[in-house]
């Protein structure tokens, strides 16, 4: 697409004609030029003030790793090296007279030394002329100098340049030449930026056409370059409006260039090693921006779902998906706004059976701003409609920006830049500051900024048969000129959802501009319409504040009300963002993991993981604790699962646990506040305690669908997932860690450890006795692998002694016992008391925990737990064969049934199952659980039992390469390595084609971060100690991170060879930590250093 103004020459954008650019070097190398001010930093009024920024200091670092670069300034050779602090690249100071080449050697253009005693004389002679007139500055430079001028009053211009042309009739061996707002003085030869570029090519034997030469520069000396390549190479401006300039593509602004240096980046490695580790991310169209940022460079539509949950906004409370701020739901886009809890259940008819869903409910849209010339469409546009387009999810700020310039139908070009926050500090409040700068025209815009209530859930293809209209509008209005809000209610939960929204104007950096408001309101759509006059150059800032409260809230008196009150409340952009980004850096002082490779590769991975953490604490923040909510298996993100629980807390908890414990003790709260529905559930189904659902939502009760969609085939089948009991075993689980990190007695003695009493009650209660084999059973369940809910034989869905499920009943009913006999007596006395549990009872538990049944498989290699009981009946898949038929074949349930098959007939996993024993327990753990129930234990067994499944797995789910990666790290670095590079596309990716854009995995997310945590540094609590037995992967050469334990705050540094634990800062009770067999102690200051040995 062309950039074209009416009174200039038209020149395409660099950035959409990068693959033409790359094609001009046909296979030669490509020598990349650089100006410096106005290119690289944008002109500010004292040179001093030019800060090269972090990431365009780095995108120019790694070019130069790629090829050959160079910066060509006006400045001071060592002016622009320090400036730019980077080794390796050619620099050319003072208008290329003084150069060195990338290893450090002069280049220096020796005819131009006779001239520096004039160019000395001279900068004294203007240092005393200019010495009494504000504002004017004389740089000196090796072979030259400037006066700038920038700052000097309009009525002081007269006598600065009388002043400069009586130096330079002084000395006519030097050359004066104007530029942007300075005098450059420099030797009267023939000698420019040009030259001096070719005497670069030259000396570093890049000349006669070696490379081609790639220069980009903002000024009028900059021309000279651009002539000296002209036809040989590429030359590219950096301005909004060019005049008579010979470069061939225009760049607008050095945002715009950095933007430009990271698109040739990825396509230099492209080109160079397609299949490299740093592609991690890159199929989905995203970029590294540092280790910070995540990048889209490119406006795709066919990528918006995906882009839109993972640059999603949230803050615990609710989340915004990263739709474009002009966009409806219309096939290609999907705003959509979630409370943590916002649940609805609607009844659809599917096989003439009545089902009931419970549903995360879509809230209204209140992203909605749109604009268009006076009497035009409003903006909907194409994809060519969108020059220089980006999208960044600044992670660190928690910000998300979006740029690009609109080429409207008549040429006309404006800048457009949307920033987006999702408060951090206050959980209502949201906003978001649209800026728009005419390139080449002035005129109005009309804009409408809307809350949409008239929204449905409509973001899961396989869920649209189903009913998904949640919301009834109650009531819509103005609170004043700038102020709309709405509320609405769900259908059958009741809840009561209101929004306000203000929107305000400001020109350039005055103040706010009085709107002239026209009120728009239809079928649940209020809000705004505005007229403003932009001015060329001028940005203009369209800011949107929003408030959101629910009939749940604390401390209100109506939703309503509390919006239309907050909303005035709320300070303007600027001050928000400040404050939201100071949140942040507190947040992620906590969660932050810093790692360093052995390849030039860290910040991509160290992006994805922060991304991972990101959206972690955007689901589960500070702000959890005030709120009712579990942590759904998608995160707040989107529909799929339908925002429900499930297991993965299993995943998630141990990231908070060692940070911010305190979140994961109101995500247990919101288990115990469903305790009696459990007990509910356990009691409908024939037992006694706590029976918790696979899915829970709102209540507690089950929220498993009975019937399934399989996209494959269009069919709808029985879902027997509920048959996973083992979602109880992962409550019980998460109680025990919480509390051996914190050392919480409060929360067990009135919530946690009544929870476990009746989960493993639960257990002793499914247990059957085996009089034959004088063992407990566990039947008619299913283990983590989806793919199998039954026998091929037998009707009944269902497996009997599913390895995972049996041994971690056993644990269950032997942590309960053992916590019972760790507490204070009152409270276990109590707490018995309060669940009636009575001595025989335990007696009952302690039986089981000797005498359950483990099932074994017998393979060549020795003897291997069996996944459940007859698993040594079923078939061996056709891996090789279906993987050539079909290609993906990770979702080989839905393939089978499509085609009238069941994964149920074979040895083929969805994911780890009877391996999610090793995930969670040490070797010394496992063995003392065989070793108490009376089965032998052999250490060979644990890679046999790796080998034997992982070769069985399809990776259906996105956990399945956590677990396999983490059970691997101590057996097979090497392997674990890359299955941990896997379990980092999971998202990033996409890897299940489609499944990301309807949700995030959180459990995948966490588990991925926490490989790093606890995966590579063997961290883990047995007892009162934290044992340590760090085995970093030889990409790996150091990994730092703190953590919480115990009241403690602790760093952590693992290198190849050494662990340091330094206990930063307590006031409680010294602390165990231990590694092999040898345990220390540890107190406030300490610094322990512990030498790694090997195994």
């Amino acid at each position: 697409m062309n950039r074209e103004s009416a009174n200039h020459k038209t020149l395409p954008s660099a950035l959409d004609r990068l693959d033409e650019i790359i094609a001009r070097s046909d296979g030669r190398e490509l020598a990349l030029f650089l100006d410096y001010d106005g290119t690289l930093t944008p002109i500010v009024s004292k040179p001093e003030q030019a800060i090269l920024s972090k990431c365009m200091r780095k995108a120019v670092k790694q070019l130069a790793e790629e090829t050959t670069v160079g910066v060509i300034s006006g400045r001071a050779l060592a002016d622009v090296r320090k400036h730019m602090d980077l080794p390796g690249l050619a620099y050319a100071g003072d208008h290329g007279f003084s150069m060195l080449a990338p290893d450090g050697r002069p280049m220096d253009y020796e005819p131009a030394k006779e001239f520096l005693p004039d160019v000395r004389q001279a900068a004294e002679e203007l240092e005393e002329r200019l010495a009494d007139i504000p504002g004017s500055q004389v740089e000196r430079k090796d072979f030259s100098m400037a006066v700038h001028f920038r700052n000097v009053a309009e009525a002081d211009m007269d006598r600065l340049r009388k002043a400069v042309e009586g130096v330079e009739n002084k000395y006519p061996k030097l050359r004066f030449s104007g530029g942007k707002m300075i005098y450059d003085i420099k030797p009267r030869m023939d000698w420019d930026k040009g030259r001096a570029l070719n005497h670069i090519l030259e000396s570093l034997g890049l000349g006669d056409g070696k490379a081609l030469p790639v220069y980009i520069g903002d000024d009028t000396t900059d021309e000279d370059a651009f002539r000296a390549i002209k036809g040989r190479g590429v030359p590219i401006l950096v301005a909004e409006n060019p005049e008579g300039t010979e470069a061939d593509y225009l760049l607008l602004d050095p945002s715009e260039v950095e933007h430009f240096l990271g698109r040739l980046l990825d396509r230099l490695r492209e080109i160079r090693e397609p299949e490299g580790p740093e592609a991690l991310g890159s199929k989905a169209g995203a970029r590294d921006y540092g280790e910070w940022g995540l990048v889209y460079d490119d406006y795709r539509p066919g990528q918006e779902g995906l882009r839109e949950a993972l640059t999603a906004l949230g803050n615990g409370y609710f989340v915004t998906r990263g739709a474009c701020f002009w966009a409806s739901d219309d096939g290609t886009h999907y705003p959509g706004t979630y409370l943590a809890g916002g649940y609805d259940r609607l009844e659809s008819e599917i096989r003439s059976k009545a089902l009931t869903n419970e549903d995360l409910v879509n809230m209204p849209n209140w992203l909605h701003l749109s604009f268009r010339r006076p009497g035009g469409e409003w903006f909907a546009p194409k994809p060519e409609d969108l020059s220089g387009y980006r999208l960044l999810l600044d992670m660190e700020s928690g910000l998300s920006v979006r740029t690009f310039t609109w080429v409207d139908a008549e040429g006309r070009r404006t800048k457009v830049e949307e920033r987006r926050l999702v408060h951090m500090r206050y959980m209502h409040v949201a906003a978001q500051c649209v800026t728009f700068t005419p390139l080449d025209w002035s005129g109005e815009l009309e804009f409408r900024s809307a809350l949409d209530g008239g929204v449905t859930n409509n973001g899961v293809e396989r869920y649209r048969e189903l009913a998904g209209k949640h919301l009834e509008v109650l009531e819509t209005g103005a609170v004043d000129r700038e102020t709309v809000w709405i509320k609405v209610r769900t259908v059958q939960s009741r809840l009561e959802v209101a929004m306000a929204l203000r929107t305000r104007a400001f020109h350039g950096d005055g103040g706010a501009e009085r709107l002239e408001c026209s009120m728009v309101g239809e079928n649940g759509f209020v809000g705004q319409t505005f007229r403003l006059r932009l001015e060329q150059h001028r940005p203009t800032h369209v800011q949107k504040a929003m408030t959101v409260f629910t009939s749940r809230d604390r401390a209100i008196a109506e939703a309503g009300l509390a919006v239309r009150e907050s909303i005035g409340r709320v300070i303007d952009f600027e001050p928000l963002l400040a404050d939201h980004a100071l949140i942040w850096k507190q947040i992620w002082s906590y969660f932050d993991i810093r790692f360093k490779l052995k390849a030039d590769d860290r910040d991509r991975f160290q992006m994805i993981l922060h991304l991972y953490t990101f959206h972690l604490l955007q689901t589960s923040s500070p702000h959890t604790r005030a709120i009712d909510a579990g942590v759904p298996s998608r995160g707040w993100h989107g529909e799929a699962y339908r925002g429900h629980v499930f297991w993965d807390e299993l995943f998630i908890f141990p990231l908070l646990n060692f940070r911010i414990p305190e979140i994961t003790r109101s995500l247990l709260m919101y288990r115990y506040r469903r305790l009696r529905e459990a007990r509910a559930m356990a009691k409908d189904a024939g037992h006694s305690g706590a029976m918790y659902p696979w899915q829970s939502g709102s209540s507690g009760r089950e929220e498993s669908q009975l019937l399934h969609l399989n996209p494959k085939s269009g069919q709808w089948g029985p879902d027997n997932s509920r048959l996973q009991r083992h979602v109880n075993a992962a409550i019980a689980f998460n109680i025990s860690q919480y509390y051996q990190v914190t050392g919480d007695l409060e929360f067990m003695a009135f919530y946690g450890l009544e929870m476990l009493l009746e989960i493993a009650r639960f257990w002793a209660a499914v247990c059957v006795w085996n009089q034959e084999m004088e063992r407990y059973e566990i039947k008619g369940v299913m283990g983590p692998d989806e793919y199998h809910e039954g026998y091929p034989w037998r009707d009944e869905p269902g497996l009997d002694n599913n390895f995972y499920t049996n041994l971690m009943a056993v644990w269950t009913l032997d942590e309960a016992l053992r916590l019972l006999d760790l507490m204070p007596e009152d409270v276990a006395s109590e707490v018995s008391e309060r669940v009636y549990l009575h001595k025989d009872e335990l007696q009952h538990w302690e039986h089981i925990t000797e005498r359950m049944r483990l099932v074994f498989l017998d393979t060549p290699e020795g003897q291997v737990p069996a996944q459940f009981e007859h698993y040594d009946r079923l078939e061996e898949f056709d891996w090789q064969g279906y993987r050539q038929k079909y290609g993906d074949i990770q979702r080989l349930d839905r393939v089978l049934k499509a085609e009238g098959d069941t994964p149920n007939r074979y040895k083929a996993s969805k994911q780890a199952d009877a391996l999610m024993v090793l995930y969670l327990f040490s070797r010394e753990e496992i063995e003392r659980l065989f070793s108490q129930l009376g089965y032998p234990f052999d250490p060979a067994m644990i890679p046999r039992t790796i080998e034997y499944y992982l070769a069985r797995t399809s990776h259906g789910s996105t956990l399945s390469f956590v677990v396999h990666a983490r059970v691997l790290s101590r057996l097979d670095r090497r392997k674990s390595w890359s299955l941990f590079c896997d379990a980092l596309k999971s998202d990033v990716e996409d890897i299940q084609g489609g499944t990301t854009p309807e949700g995030i995995h959180a459990g995948a997310m966490a588990g991925a971060v926490d490989i790093i945590q606890r995966g590579y540094t063997d961290m883990e609590m047995r007892g009162d100690v934290l044992w340590f037995n760090p085995r970093i992967p030889e990409p790996m050469e150091r990994m730092k991170t703190r953590i919480r334990f115990r009241g403690h705050s602790l760093q952590i540094e693992v290198t190849e060879d050494l662990l340091t634990v330094t206990a930063c800062r307590t006031a409680m009770q010294p602390i165990r930590i231990g590694y092999k067999n040898r345990v220390y102690t540890l107190q406030s200051g300490d610094v322990r250093r512990i030498k790694l040995v090997g195994g």
